[in-house]
């Protein structure tokens, strides 16, 4: 999954147990930055929380909003 590609834009995402967050994804990490270099990473800011980070392994799908 490219993460990157929604860096910058409002993205819809659906998480593995179906949880869904909208938010404006404000930051991308690459799997070699992480903790345990296996996944890439992104964060996201939605109306209730400034930042909200989650590694690929957790998402089902991702939409584009905006």
């Amino acid at each position: 999954m490219d993460l990157y590609q929604y860096l910058g834009k409002t993205i819809k995402v659906i998480f593995d147990d179906n949880q869904v967050l909208e938010g404006f994804c404000n930051t991308f990490t690459g799997k070699l930055d992480t903790e345990d270099e296996l996944y890439d990473e992104i964060t996201i800011k939605t109306d209730k929380h400034v930042y909200i980070g989650f590694g690929e392994n957790e998402i089902k799908a991702i939409e584009i909003i905006e």
